[in-house]
C-alpha cells in the first residue's frame, strides 16, 4: 500500500493508510489542540469542519489540506 499525501497547515505530510480521523490528524505533531476547530480542504471545494471521529478519504483526487481556527464556541467573545 503507497503513502497517502496531506497538509497540516501547510506543511507536507505522508500517512499509511486511506483514512485519517479528526482525532489521528490533532495527535501529528505538533498537533492541533481540542480548543481549535479542524477543517480540510479539497480543491475546488469549500472547508469543511472535521469531528474527531470522522474518518477522511485521503485517496480522493488531490492533496488534502488540513487547518484550524478558532472554535466556534468562542466566536465573539473578546
Amino acid at each position: 500500500m503507497s503513502k497517502k499525501h496531506f497538509k497540516i497547515e501547510n506543511e507536507p505530510q505522508t500517512w499509511d493508510e486511506q483514512f485519517i480521523t479528526g482525532s489521528e490528524v490533532r495527535a501529528i505533531p505538533p498537533g492541533i489542540p481540542s480548543n481549535l476547530d479542524l477543517f480540510v480542504k479539497r480543491r475546488g471545494k469549500p472547508g469543511l469542519l472535521v469531528k474527531n471521529d470522522e474518518k477522511i478519504d485521503l485517496d480522493e483526487p488531490g492533496i488534502e489540506k488540513f487547518y484550524s481556527q478558532a472554535a466556534t464556541s468562542t466566536a465573539g467573545i473578546l
